[in-house]
């Protein structure tokens, strides 16, 4: 039988691991895993891909200044175009992490 002790220390282990997970990401990587295929490891979509599929450039700082923080997640989220979404596979803290590099490369 599971006592109300043990109980309390499995809760309090899961919240520390969960903790440590979020606490754990990096931004650069995430972008590296998840984006640089297309938009380039410099935000400057130019890789094979990023021509191909005529993704988009994030260092044009026109482009920068025309979009928010919400539609860059709703596009994270929804995919525009060939880009797949992402509104399922990533936590909420790593969309935004995304678009802070997204922000860097406008900078």
């Amino acid at each position: 039988m599971i006592t109300k002790q043990q109980i309390l220390v499995m809760t309090a282990l899961a919240s520390v691991v969960a903790t440590a997970q979020a606490a754990t990401i990096e931004p650069y990587n995430l972008y590296q895993t998840h984006c640089s295929k297309c938009h380039g490891e410099s935000g400057a979509a130019d890789s094979w891909r990023g021509y191909l599929f005529f993704a988009r450039s994030f260092r044009n700082k026109e482009w920068q200044s025309k979009h928010s923080n919400d539609e860059l997640l709703e596009k994270i989220n929804k995919g525009p175009g060939l880009m797949p979404s992402y509104e399922k596979t990533l936590t909420e803290e790593e969309k935004k992490a995304l678009i802070r590099v997204i922000r860097g490369f406008g900078s």
